[in-house]
């Protein structure tokens, strides 16, 4: 009997105990880059410049809809931008989704990829600062405007 309940309780929560979800790694490339390069910790940008990202999959999942969201920190984290994208069981490379970095006021970011199809559940979350250019006059120093 005992042996029958634990058999019982394996069933149910071994696939739980023995799945790692979903999982890969950001990458992301400025103008005049070749590849997509990654980039530990906090990654920062200008607000001039727009920033393609690639979040590849370490394996194929099949056929997936993933949730793409940007957020800013206010007094809390707020969604400025939602998007979705598939990923196939088809292609034959490993899956990757792509994004832009443009048009967002200085501040602090983090970009977010979700399961779709397991209740939005959180696969990455990579946080990036977006901050203002200096304007330089002819000499190279900063133009200080009031």
């Amino acid at each position: 009997m005992r042996r029958g309940r634990l058999l019982a309780a394996l069933l149910v929560a071994g696939p739980l105990l023995f799945s790692c979800g979903m999982q890969g790694e950001f990458g992301f490339k400025k103008f005049g880059d070749d590849t997509y390069r990654r980039i530990d910790g906090r990654a920062e940008f200008p607000a001039s410049e727009e920033v393609e990202w690639a979040f590849l999959f370490k394996k194929n999942y099949g056929d997936c809809l993933i949730g793409i969201i940007y957020q800013k920190k206010e007094l809390v984290w707020v969604d400025v931008r939602t998007d979705s994208a598939t990923i196939s069981e088809s292609k034959k490379s490993m899956p990757a989704v792509y994004g832009t970095i443009k048009g967002l006021a200085p501040g602090d970011y983090r970009l977010i990829i979700t399961d779709v199809r397991d209740d939005n559940r959180i696969i990455a979350v990579k946080e990036f600062s977006i901050y203002q250019d200096e304007e330089e006059d002819d000499d190279g120093r900063p133009i200080v405007t009031p």
